[in-house]
């Protein structure tokens, strides 16, 4: 069964694309978009030979599909420019998918669009993706199994950020106020209250505190928005 998370991320992607899968694992993404009929081709990568052989077995079972290749690489290295139109990276890391698009540029600039799921690091990818002239077209957010994603679709273009929170949390999030994400920050105002209380209690640094209530006031802040 697909995840809903996994769900939002193909529906993202256009239909008739050819897709990359970045760290395709057991290639539930590349299954999902060849039996929607969402892909007309799907190249599943993955660093570890193992994973990609549990695809595969799957495929050897499911003879109707015929449109998923597999290929072990590290990232970004097995294509070529303008190769494919889709590159799908998710659940990993901000920094390392940052890392990923960083040691291959030329053949993401040249996909039409990313779909970018990371597990944290938002504010960083964020920042990466302005600085190398990408722009976020939509954004998705779901929480699941207590644990909140986002999903961006990028495309290459200007953007722009007002504020350093958007980094964070997602300025299309913000605007069309995402109940997900509304939940997830009541959570995060609770957790930093509950730090705050506690480092009063113990005195620590008048550094940490403001810290902490930074924080605070900014969520307030966000919330308030809504």
């Amino acid at each position: 069964m697909v995840s809903l998370r996994l769900k939002k991320i193909c529906n993202l992607v256009d239909i008739n694309s050819i897709v990359a899968d970045i760290g395709t694992d057991h290639g539930i993404i590349p299954i999902e978009l060849s039996k929607s009929c969402i892909s007309k081709k799907i190249i599943a990568t993955d660093i570890s030979k193992n994973s990609l052989e549990k695809l595969e077995h799957k495929l050897i079972y499911n003879s109707n599909i015929v449109n998923i290749e597999t290929r072990v690489s590290d990232g970004l290295y097995c294509f070529d420019e303008f190769e494919v139109d889709t590159i799908i990276i998710s659940g990993m890391g901000g920094i390392l998918i940052k890392e990923i698009l960083e040691k291959n540029l030329s053949v993401a600039k040249t996909a039409n669009s990313l779909i970018l799921s990371p597990n944290n690091s938002l504010d960083i990818l964020r920042k990466f993706l302005l600085q190398n002239n990408f722009v976020i077209e939509k954004e998705d957010d779901v929480i699941e199994n207590k644990k909140y994603y986002q999903i961006l679709k990028v495309k290459r273009g200007k953007d722009f950020y007002r504020n350093s929170y958007e980094f964070l949390y997602g300025k299309l999030l913000i605007k069309n106020k995402s109940e997900n994400l509304r939940i997830f920050l009541e959570n995060e105002l609770k957790k930093y209250e509950n730090i705050l209380d506690k480092i009063n209690l113990a005195s620590k640094s008048n550094e940490r505190i403001l810290e902490i209530t930074n924080l605070i006031n900014e969520i307030r802040g966000i919330l308030n928005e809504f």
